[in-house]
């Protein structure tokens, strides 16, 4: 399938209510794939490589999170979906809260999992090593130092993307997403891992509080908790569904 003129994989499983799965930052759709053999015997499962992941085309470097956002909508535009529950983990999860907020008219429920939006406080140290990092970039690009000398800064997700993808992270990393958590009208529910080191607890406590009447569910394990606490995470959405 092709969305914004990109190739696009797309697993469309099942029937009955629609189900459409957003995997994080560095993932594919196999972070969602047993949880959709669970939920594809009695509803409509659609679960796919977001851009730039796994069997998906690199989009073009100057894409951001509202391109996402688009695309997402291109794809359930050609595949007719409506009354769609979300579920979305880290990047994923942002891209579904920011989907539900433009085009709720779409949206039944939205599930998100370890979400990215928030911005994190630095330490002192975290704070020099960017001034440090951006002083050596000027130096690069001047040409007074080896791009290499960069390398050391990024994350292993920065290092294992290309370099229109290492763009696209570098934009949306920076996104402050606040005031739009507070627009989400529809039934939430946030599951996060009590261990999580990418996106602290102390994050999915503030969503908690910024969308309105949201239920909130902690687990203990990291970023993936929807992964560590398998069947408890399956039960827990079924039951949420049920009750929307």
């Amino acid at each position: 399938m092709k969305i914004k003129l990109l190739e696009t994989y797309v697993e469309n499983y099942g029937s009955g209510e629609n189900v459409l799965f957003l995997h994080g930052w560095g993932s594919d759709h196999n972070d969602f794939a047993g949880t959709v053999k669970v939920f594809q015997k009695s509803m409509r499962t659609v679960n796919l490589d977001l851009w730039g992941f796994g069997k998906s085309k690199n989009p073009p470097s100057n894409w951001g999170s509202d391109n996402y956002v688009e695309a997402v909508y291109e794809l359930a535009q050609k595949l007719k979906l409506k009354n769609i529950h979300l579920v979305g983990h880290s990047f994923g999860g942002k891209l579904a809260m920011k989907f539900s907020v433009k085009y709720p008219e779409l949206c039944k429920s939205l599930i998100l999992v370890d979400t990215a939006g928030l911005q994190k406080k630095l330490s002192f140290f975290q704070k020099n090593r960017v001034k440090r990092y951006k002083k050596l970039k000027i130096l690069v690009q001047e040409g007074k130092k080896d791009s290499k000398v960069l390398e050391k800064f990024g994350s292993e997700d920065y290092k294992n993307s290309s370099q229109n993808m290492r763009e696209i992270m570098v934009r949306v990393v920076n996104e402050n997403c606040e005031d739009d958590f507070k627009k989400v009208t529809i039934p939430t529910l946030i599951f996060w891992g009590r261990q999580d080191k990418t996106t602290p607890l102390k994050m999915g406590v503030k969503l908690n509080k910024l969308i309105l009447d949201s239920k909130f569910v902690i687990f203990n394990g990291g970023h993936f908790c929807h992964i560590e606490n398998f069947k408890q995470f399956n039960q827990q959405c079924l039951n949420f569904w049920e009750g929307v």
